[in-house]
Order: C-alpha cells, then structure tokens, then sequence
C-alpha cells in the first residue's frame, strides 16, 4: 500500500480498505432542518482511484410532495415552474440509491443534514436505505482544524464548502446547484486528503 493509502486507511472510519469508487452527492433541499426538509435537487458525481468522473455527473430536480414548499427555493436559483414540472421523489431514488449501492462510500458534505434526508426519504418512498460507508468532508476539515490547533498553524480552515476550497486553493463554483456542489464535494476531498497527507 503506498504511502497516501496507508494516510486514508488511519483517516477514513469504517472498514480498514480506503475507498477507491466514491460517489459525491449534494442535496438542494427546502430547508436545513433535516426532519423536515424535501429534496429539490438531487447531483451526484463518482470518483474512481482519486479521479472525479465529471463526464459521469448527474442531476435532477425533484417535485417536493409539499406544494407549499415550492416557493423557498428562490436561494437555489429555481423556479417554481422549474420543479413543479419535475419528476417525483419516488421516481428518482431508486436509481440514486442503486449508484450510492455501487461504491466504496457516498460522499457529501455535512452528513447530517444530507443522509437524514435521504434516509426519510427511503421511509418515504418505502426504500431501503443501502446503510453506505459515508465520508463526510467536514469531518475531515475537522480533522485539519484540529492539526491548526495543536501545531499552532495558519488561520482556521472554514467548515462551509465555499470557505474550505478558497483556503486551500480551489477556485470558486456555482453553489445551490446539485451538480456543481457535488463537483465542489469532490474536489474538496482531494484537496483535504493531500492537505491531510503532508
């Protein structure tokens, strides 16, 4: 095992192997609470041995069952028009679920609203949830903060995905939109894991 794998064998929770197929998925949802928050948006993209596959990018946007629940999604850049049009969540997961099926370990970044949604979703749709290894990136950012701490190092690395890739150096992307924040997830990751290995 090379030197960077051995790196992600200690960072990475769950089984000892480091995940080499990784899917990147962001949720553009009708709010932040995850008891309550539909999903709107749905990006997801993989990354195969440290590669992210922007040919293999997906998107969708989904109607929420909430009608009312329409007309917050001014702050994904959305219509109303736009998702009323679109396909129901229960015609959408199924294919999701089989790609999160597929890999290592979903991605994302903040588990805890992203995965709490999509496990009431599952409850929802009468899905089973496939229960993936997740590699949430704030987590890793956490595990960066607390090397600045103890080494004393540089300014505090932000927990917010537009934060955390300006300081380490990643150009700026289009955020509220599935695609592009599942895109920002991944080239996050990477840029965390070499942070992490230096």
């Amino acid at each position: 095992m090379n030197r960077l794998g051995a790196i992600l064998d200690r960072l990475l929770p769950g089984p000892r192997r480091p995940p080499r197929r990784l899917l990147a998925l962001d949720l553009e949802t009708t709010g932040f609470d995850p008891e309550l928050a539909e999903i709107i948006a749905i990006g997801t993209v993989p990354i195969v041995d440290d590669a992210v596959r922007i040919g293999a990018t997906t998107s969708t946007l989904v109607r929420p069952a909430n009608r009312s629940a329409v007309e917050g999604i001014i702050a994904h850049h959305l219509r109303p028009a736009d998702v009323i049009s679109a396909p129901v969540l229960a015609d959408v997961l199924p294919e999701v679920l089989a790609a999160i099926s597929g890999t290592d370990a979903l991605l994302v970044h903040h588990a805890a609203l992203d995965v709490r949604v999509l496990e009431r979703a599952c409850a929802a749709t009468g899905l089973q949830w496939p229960s993936p290894r997740v590699v949430d990136t704030i987590d890793l950012i956490e595990r960066v903060r607390r090397r600045q701490r103890a080494t004393g190092s540089g300014r505090r690395l932000p927990r917010d995905l537009a934060g955390a890739r300006d300081a380490l150096g990643l150009p700026p992307h289009q955020a509220h939109d599935a695609a592009a924040d599942a895109i920002a997830t991944a080239e996050l990751y990477l840029a965390l894991r070499v942070h992490l290995s230096a």
